[in-house]
């Protein structure tokens, strides 16, 4: 599905297939595909997601609050997979919004978000680590 935006964040989601998301900065910079775990924030480069399963650890979260996200949209896979309570708590209580959905929605999801200005991360697993 291709996806059209005119205004919001610098890196914003442009598209996405089964194995793969495509961000582009603006609109005259060229296209990145993503295939591989990423972070996603609206004005930083895309960064290696550094999870290895289908289930990441409750450590690949934690690396997460580095980035002072106000709210973190995991993307997980194809399908809809909960991290389980710990990764909940871990951000409950430190007043970060946490989301859990399949990647596709949490592209769409980070894209409105982004737009309205928001610190928005979206924690994608793409490719063969979501269980293509």
């Amino acid at each position: 599905m291709k996806i059209h935006i005119e205004r919001g964040a610098t890196y914003r989601v442009q598209g996405y297939s089964a194995g793969s998301v495509v961000v582009a900065r603006g609109e005259a910079e060229a296209e990145q595909t993503l295939t591989a775990p990423t972070i996603l924030q609206p004005n930083d480069l895309p960064v290696a997601w550094p999870v290895v399963d289908i289930t990441p650890p409750l450590a690949a979260f934690e690396a997460l609050l580095d980035y002072a996200p106000e709210v973190v949209l995991y993307g997980s896979g194809p399908r809809l997979r909960f991290p389980g309570a710990q990764v909940m708590h871990l951000f409950q209580t430190r007043g970060i919004g946490f989301e859990t959905m399949d990647t596709h929605a949490a592209c769409r999801t980070y894209n409105v978000l982004s737009m309205e200005g928001r610190r928005v991360l979206a924690a994608l697993l793409i490719g063969p680590t979501a269980g293509q």
